[in-house]
């Protein structure tokens, strides 16, 4: 599941995806939807009052967020770690990432509240007493 496509994150979400070789747009894309579909539970549903423009906005800030932590620690000609990359590269992109489950926390709860059972929400029923 997409929920952010190459054709909007290039026109609207990260116009600077253009730029990029193929190849690295769409594994830093595929990464992205995944985290977000990993954060989520799953597809949302529709929110009232959402366009889905939020989301899609989560997710091209993820893609940003791997793209940037990725080229600044990966040697360009042959695709290994450097042994200069910066220290805090991972520290650095995971508190950017902070900042993306904030922006899906809506989406998550609605996922949560669409697939609880009646008898789950909040009440944790004992047997046999």
């Amino acid at each position: 599941m997409a929920f952010l496509t190459e054709s909007e994150l290039k026109s609207t979400y990260y116009p600077e995806a253009v730029n990029m070789p193929t190849g690295d747009m769409s594994k830093y894309l595929a990464r992205a939807n995944g985290y977000v579909f990993g954060q989520i539970g799953g597809t949302p549903p529709a929110i009232t009052g959402d366009d889905g423009s939020g989301l899609k906005t989560a997710v091209a800030m993820a893609f940003e967020i791997f793209a940037a932590g990725e080229t600044q620690s990966v040697d360009p000609t042959n695709g290994n770690v450097t042994e200069g990359a910066p220290t805090s590269a991972y520290s650095k992109q995971k508190r950017a990432l902070e900042s993306v489950n904030t922006m899906l926390r809506p989406y998550k709860t609605a996922y949560e509240n669409a697939n609880a059972a009646e008898t789950d929400k909040g009440i944790i029923w004992l047997g046999g007493l």
